[in-house]
């Protein structure tokens, strides 16, 4: 197999210097980094702390003047040199080091291109950029360091203020879409388990950004122990994973839900969809539970499953 050389290309405007070592130590973890380059107005003082680290870490610093009211120099000079690399062929992968927006072309080219594109940043990266790169790495939170507030005003790209609005969204996938993804999967592979390897593979090729750190776990076999709807079983030392079994006292919950609606719309019938709606803000993953049940549609789960409900057309009809 093909050994992964990579060109790591950082924008020092966007990023602090603070991060370097986490950043060479994840792209250990997929091949040589043979090209290190930084991007900044090294006359800035706000930059000075990545030309001290330059010479530990074997980084070349390129000097870009910010001469240009409309694009930062530095964004410029890296797009030129991620593609002067790209054509002399000297790397099979990239790894672009940014919390800005501005990379996301570059890196859907490069992806084109058949090379891995791995993206680091900030949580406050659009998810423009992370959506284009193959693995996308929050460095604030494999950081442990507590940011300061000197290290706040280093990070800042030049003449904006910092924000919090970024910070106050959820920039990486919920764990309810995690969750829900992994129940699709097996469900559409008609099989009652699958190897845990396979799924965290799966999962990576879908959202980009998925670490199992971002929600504060090292493995991915202990997140999946927070998720209420599945099931591991370790044998012969690998994880297996299955969606847990709809038991007759989960079946009797959702009627006694049922039955609720009904008495506090004080009504004796109801339209199936208005129903479906009304249970599935009781419970979120009401469709989960319909496909586990052995049936597809939420008239079918009510008819075949729930012994409270007949269902007359397109209603359904509480008996009493």
């Amino acid at each position: 197999m093909e050994e992964l050389t990579i060109a790591l290309l950082i924008d020092s405007d966007n990023i602090g210097a603070k991060h370097i070592e986490n950043i060479l130590g994840e792209l250990t973890k997929y091949g040589r980094v043979t090209i290190r380059r930084m991007y900044g107005d090294w006359t800035q003082e706000r930059l000075k702390p990545w030309l001290e680290k330059s010479s530990q870490f074997s980084l070349t610093p390129i000097m870009q003047s910010n001469d240009t009211s409309r694009k930062n120099a530095s964004d410029i000079g890296l797009v030129i040199d991620a593609m002067d690399i790209l054509f002399s062929e000297k790397v099979n992968g990239f790894c672009i080091v940014s919390s800005d927006s501005d990379f996301n072309k570059l890196a859907k080219r490069l992806r084109e291109s058949g090379n891995l594109v791995i993206g680091m940043g900030e949580q406050k990266t659009p998810e423009s950029f992370r959506a284009s790169c193959e693995k996308f790495i929050y460095l604030d939170i494999i950081n442990e360091e507590i940011e300061t507030e000197d290290e706040k005003l280093e990070t800042a790209p030049k003449g904006s203020e910092i924000s919090n609005k970024h910070f106050e969204e959820e920039s990486f996938t919920k764990k309810s879409i995690i969750e829900k993804t992994i129940i699709n999967m097996i469900l559409d592979s008609n099989i009652d388990t699958m190897h845990l390897g396979e799924i965290g593979q799966r999962i990576n090729n879908m959202f980009p950004d998925f670490d199992v750190r971002n929600y504060h776990y090292t493995k991915l076999s202990e997140l999946l122990k927070e998720f209420d709807s599945l099931y591991l079983s370790n044998k012969e030392n690998k994880y297996w994973v299955s969606i847990k079994s709809i038991m007759p006292e989960n079946i009797k919950e959702i009627e006694n839900k049922i039955i609720m609606i009904f008495n506090k719309k004080r009504v004796a019938k109801m339209n199936i969809g208005e129903l479906k709606k009304e249970l599935s803000n009781i419970i979120p993953n009401l469709d989960i539970v319909i496909k586990k049940s052995g049936v597809t549609k939420f008239s079918l789960f009510l008819d075949k499953k729930i012994d409270v409900i007949k269902i007359s057309g397109y209603n359904a009809q509480l008996i009493k």
